[in-house]
This record gives structure tokens, C-alpha cells and sequence, in this order.
């Protein structure tokens, strides 16, 4: 049985390589800047009819997301024990790269991949003034995301996604444009067949797309939203239902027409 000594000497070994004064103080500095910076900078630059949230409440919304989801993932993985855990860490640091260059790029005009090594390189330096367990924790998370080999990472990767759709679908105006509502489709049908509960949240996500583009026809009459559109764009309401009767679900992505104005399409 150990006696008062042999447990305090186990406490001190236990706990030389926790956090120092110092490390404590940069962690604060780090946590602030990384804040100020991801509530300044928004999502969605240049999209007319999608006013974009800023990257903190982005993630804000995918941590709910996750919290949401986790008891199926648990069910669905039970013998992944941290996968949770592991998902929130790599989605709470995966828009770092974004932070530490101060802009977003839309997602529709990204090269998905093409600078993970430079990222990384950035990603790195922004992170070296904490411990080293620290640096690794994240480090090992944010290129996790990056190489998209993990579970924890495919499914961070699907909820970012979801989550980036999910800004267009409320505000619902976006849809009107065919190639924004498929580009929106094709979107969450990339990171279909991860997991269970994530296939359902695509499925689910675009019966909504599909149906709020139906339900905008019903509304043209009368309703303060669409009225608004055809006022401040000079849209025709023949032009919205023109607009409105593409099939998204078969419809050809143009890119380059997304953050059209209406009016241009």
C-alpha cells in the first residue's frame, strides 16, 4: 500500500510536463488572436444572395452539429473510443489556415489540397509558441484533416460540408440560382458513404434544397421575401419561376455562374 510520500512523488512525476506559467500565458495570447481573427473574417465573399457567417461561428456550428450526431457515431463505431473527441479537436482547428492568412476563399472557387504542405508549414509556425504536447495534440489534428485518412477526419470533413451548405439553404434566396442549389448538392454528395449518420444528413439536406426551391414557387405571390428579390434586382417574376423550374437534381454545375446576380443569369 502506498504510503502519503510514494503518492506525492507519483503526483510530481505525473505532472512535471503539464503546463508551465509561461506556456499557460502564451496559451491565453494564442486563444485571443486566434479568436479576435476568425470573428472578423467572413465566409461567402462575393456570393450576392448568401450573407456569409464568420469563420468562428462556422465552427460554432459544427461543434453543435457533432454534439448532435455523437450518440449515433458512438453506436455506429463503438470500438473507436476517442473518435468523438478526435472529430471536434480536427474540426476546431481544420479553418486555421484560413485565420492565419486573414481571408476566406469561397469554397466554389478553392484548389482543394493544392497547398496542404505550405499550410502545414504556416500552420506550424502559429502553434510554436505552445508546449510541445500541445503542438503535436493539434498538429497531428489539422494534418489529419488535411490528408482526409482517418475516420475522425472523413467524417470532420463531411460536417464541414454539411455545415457550409446549411448557411445557404436558410437563407434559402441562394437557391434560386440553379448552380449555386447544385453546386450545394454536388457539395454534400462528395462526402456521401463515410458514416451512417452523416449519409443521412446529406440525404436530408438535400430534400431540403429540393424542397425549398418548390416551396419559393408557391411563395411568389405575396410573399415579402421573394417580392424583395424581384424589387432590388429588377427580377421578373416570370424570370424567378423560369429560374425556379430548373431541375437541380439533374442540372449541369457552371462554376463560374454561382455568384452570378440574378438579374446576369
Amino acid at each position: 500500500m502506498l504510503n502519503f510520500n510514494d503518492e506525492y512523488s507519483i503526483i510530481i512525476m505525473n505532472t512535471k510536463d503539464i503546463l508551465d506559467a509561461d506556456s499557460a500565458l502564451s496559451t491565453l495570447d494564442y486563444v485571443s488572436d486566434f479568436q479576435n481573427k476568425a470573428q472578423s473574417i467572413k465566409r461567402f465573399i462575393g456570393n450576392p444572395y448568401v450573407e456569409g457567417d464568420n469563420i468562428a461561428e462556422h465552427l460554432s456550428r459544427l461543434a453543435r452539429l457533432l454534439i448532435c450526431i455523437a450518440p449515433d457515431l458512438k453506436i455506429e463505431f463503438p470500438d473507436n473510443q476517442n473518435l468523438i473527441e478526435n472529430i471536434m479537436v480536427t474540426l476546431l482547428v481544420h479553418d486555421d489556415d484560413e485565420v492565419i492568412d486573414g481571408f476566406d476563399i469561397p469554397t466554389a472557387m478553392k484548389d482543394h489540397n493544392v497547398k496542404d504542405g505550405e499550410e502545414i508549414m504556416k500552420f506550424d509556425y502559429s502553434i510554436s509558441t505552445l508546449s510541445k504536447s500541445t503542438k503535436e495534440y493539434l498538429g497531428d489534428a489539422f494534418k489529419s484533416f488535411r490528408k482526409k485518412e482517418s475516420l475522425s477526419a472523413k467524417i470532420a470533413k463531411a460536417l464541414d460540408n454539411i455545415a457550409g451548405n446549411q448557411l445557404v439553404i436558410e437563407q434559402k434566396i441562394g437557391l434560386i440560382n440553379p448552380d449555386q442549389a447544385r453546386f450545394a448538392i454536388e457539395y454534400a454528395e462528395k462526402v456521401r458513404g463515410v458514416s451512417y449518420a452523416t449519409d443521412a444528413l446529406v440525404d436530408a439536406q438535400i430534400r431540403q434544397i429540393v424542397y425549398w426551391r418548390e416551396k419559393a414557387k408557391d411563395l411568389l405571390d405575396g410573399d415579402d421575401e421573394f417580392d424583395s428579390v424581384m424589387v432590388s434586382t429588377s427580377l421578373s417574376k416570370e424570370k424567378l419561376i423560369e429560374l425556379l423550374g430548373i431541375d437541380v437534381t439533374t442540372h449541369i454545375l457552371d462554376k463560374a455562374r454561382i455568384n452570378l446576380s440574378l438579374i446576369d443569369l
